[in-house]
């Protein structure tokens, strides 16, 4: 359960490098830049640590497409996390990324013809209604910040990317068993970093030495999600469904603890709600 624990906080230690980013600096080029030595740094861990299966592989069978999509849509994801958490915030932005599953749950019963049992409808049902509850914003004109009520599209874009590469992963598992997500991964980070570097120069973007060091708390923060994620399941390989629940779990909580007692993150009564009724909706659906 301990690896639980690290991926959880290392999830959530992105979101908090992303938000004293955000306080300090109102740059977009500049995060950008962030998130592509992000993926630059969690390449060279993930090769080095994992040594994916990069050589031995048959590149002609590889699902080409997906990668090349998935590469340009993981750092346009990233860049939304993180104006989404300089203006939403951590705890709702958090609660978005995680709840994107039921996307992935739809998908599965749609598209690859898994079994859809009682309780994920219910889960569903619930889900879909604390996304309403989550993200609702009561217009005060004294209270509201402008710039949440014009941000609002964010966590809902950042909902549906998110369920988009989970259902891309999938899509890889299924069609092409030999290649482990780990290699998989690794070609999506390295994709990615040469997505955002081929952009970063068509824009011009002048080079700063600051964003490599907070890519590189970034990268190391993310893939040490990924690990111990993975490790987890090696740990608690007879029990998946509790490694998925307790770690979309642990995300909400923690990153809405960080996000309303360390940032002062304000929800009303009905995004409370809606918090409570999106942790019930993952227990429902992972069967715990």
């Amino acid at each position: 359960m301990i690896e639980i624990i690290i991926s959880v906080v290392f999830n959530v230690a992105v979101s908090i490098i992303l938000k004293i980013y955000s306080t300090k600096n109102n740059s977009k080029n500049l995060l950008f830049q962030i998130i592509t030595y992000n993926y630059l740094f969690s390449a060279i861990l993930c090769y080095f640590i994992f040594k994916p299966d990069v050589f031995t592989i048959n590149f002609t069978k590889i699902p080409w497409g997906i990668y090349i999509l998935m590469s340009m849509l993981m750092p346009s994801l990233f860049l939304l996390i993180g104006q989404s958490i300089k203006y939403i915030g951590i705890a709702k932005t958090d609660i978005a990324q995680r709840i994107s599953l039921l996307l992935t749950i739809i998908a599965s019963f749609v598209f690859f013809n898994e079994s859809f049992h009682l309780n994920k409808v219910f889960g569903l049902c619930i889900g879909f209604i604390s996304i309403f509850f989550i993200f609702y914003e009561k217009i005060n004109r004294n209270k509201t910040k402008p710039s949440m009520l014009n941000k609002w599209y964010l966590p809902l874009l950042i909902f549906l990317g998110m369920g988009m590469v989970s259902i891309l992963y999938k899509i890889i598992a299924i069609q092409n068993s030999n290649i482990s997500f780990i290699t998989s991964t690794f070609i999506i980070f390295i994709g990615s970093f040469i997505f955002s570097v081929i952009l970063i120069i068509y824009r011009k973007q002048k080079f700063n030495l600051s964003a490599i060091f907070w890519g590189l708390g970034v990268g190391i923060f993310n893939f040490g999600n990924v690990l111990f994620y993975l490790r987890a399941h090696q740990t608690l390989r007879d029990n998946p469904s509790i490694v998925f629940a307790t770690m979309n779990l642990g995300v909400i909580v923690f990153g809405s603890i960080v996000g309303i007692i360390f940032f002062k993150e304000k929800m009303s009564k009905l995004n409370y709600w809606g918090l409570l009724l999106a942790l019930i909706s993952i227990v429902l659906i992972s069967k715990i």
